[in-house]
């Protein structure tokens, strides 16, 4: 009998923490687009401080000179959710990667 419960608690437990977590709606459309990311030096840089400390605690920090900024956007939109960051962080990152991504 102990062994009976000790396998459906087990089982819950794992049921528990596989389950997905809430977490604020972001999608593509709050990752503002090209012409409306700010081009401010201040922004840029703050931006640059939240990408190298958020965006480096899960991954090393990736390249992103390679892509251009519309094919980064629904990337954005996946790590922002993951980072759980503000509004205002959200525009302070993407200026960031719209300075720094292939024109």
């Amino acid at each position: 009998m102990k062994k009976i419960l000790f396998f459906l608690l087990a089982i819950a437990v794992i049921d528990f923490a596989c389950t997905p977590k809430a977490s604020p709606a972001v999608t593509e459309a709050t990752i503002p687009s090209g012409t409306a990311v700010s081009n401010d030096a201040g922004t840029i840089e703050a931006g640059h401080v939240l990408f190298t400390t958020k965006c480096t605690q899960c991954h090393k920090e990736k390249p992103i000179r390679k892509w251009t900024y519309e094919k980064l956007r629904p990337v954005l939109g996946a790590m922002v959710r993951k980072a759980k960051l503000t509004t205002t962080e959200i525009g302070q990152v993407s200026a960031y990667v719209h300075a720094n991504s292939k024109k």
